[in-house]
C-alpha cells in the first residue's frame, strides 16, 4: 500500500494535493474553509475512529490515507468519486482496496437519493458493496468524512440512513464507536 509520505514525495501528486486548498466546499455540507483543510481533518478523524474501534494498524493507516485522498478529483471541478480514482491511478496508486474505498466513499448519498426516487438499492447492490469494501471500515470512514458537517454527522440524513441499512442487513455490528471524546 502506498503511504501518504511516499505519495507526497512525487512532485505531481504533491502539487495536485496542494490544489485542494483552492477547492471551495458547500457550506451547507462542510464547515472547513477548503478541500485541503477538509482532507486533513477527515484523515485525522478516520484514524482516530479506527483506533477507537480497535482496528489493525494497517486498517487505521488505510483510513487515514483514504481521508487524504478521497476528494482529490475535486481539483478538476467535479464531485465524482471516479475522478478521484482516475487521478490517483495517474499518480501510480494501484492498491485496489484503497481505490475501491475511494470509489464507494460517497455511496450513501447516491443510494439515499435513489431511494427517495423509488429506486432503492437491492440486496445484490449491498452484497456487491460488501465484497468490494469492508462495510465497517466504510461506515467509519463515512462518519469521519462528516467531521466538518454543520451540526455533526448525525445531521446528515443520507449517512444516517446508510448506517441504519448497514446495521439492519447485518453488515456492521452494533458496537461500532462513531462518537469520540474530544480532548480539551
Amino acid at each position: 500500500m502506498n503511504t501518504f509520505e511516499s505519495l507526497l514525495a512525487r512532485p505531481g501528486f504533491a502539487e495536485d494535493y496542494r490544489k485542494l486548498a483552492g477547492v471551495t466546499l458547500d457550506p451547507k455540507r462542510h464547515t472547513s474553509e477548503n478541500g485541503l483543510v477538509h482532507a486533513i481533518a477527515v484523515a485525522q478523524r478516520a484514524r482516530a475512529l479506527g483506533v477507537a474501534n480497535h482496528r489493525t494498524e494497517e486498517e487505521c493507516a488505510l483510513l487515514e490515507l483514504l481521508g487524504h485522498l478521497h476528494d482529490l478529483g475535486k481539483i478538476g471541478g467535479t464531485t465524482h468519486a471516479a475522478d478521484s480514482v482516475t487521478l490517483l491511478e495517474r499518480h501510480g496508486v494501484t492498491d485496489v482496496r484503497l481505490l475501491d474505498f475511494v470509489k464507494y466513499h460517497d455511496t450513501n448519498l447516491a443510494w439515499f437519493l435513489a431511494r427517495r426516487r423509488g429506486g432503492a438499492p437491492g440486496d445484490a447492490a449491498w452484497r456487491k458493496l460488501s465484497t468490494r469494501v469492508d462495510p465497517e471500515l466504510l461506515a467509519l470512514f463515512m462518519v469521519a468524512d462528516r467531521v466538518d458537517c454543520p451540526g455533526g454527522y448525525r445531521e446528515n440524513p443520507p449517512l444516517m440512513w446508510f448506517l441504519e441499512e448497514l446495521r439492519a442487513r447485518g453488515l456492521i455490528g452494533p458496537g461500532l464507536v462513531f462518537d469520540l471524546e474530544e480532548s480539551s
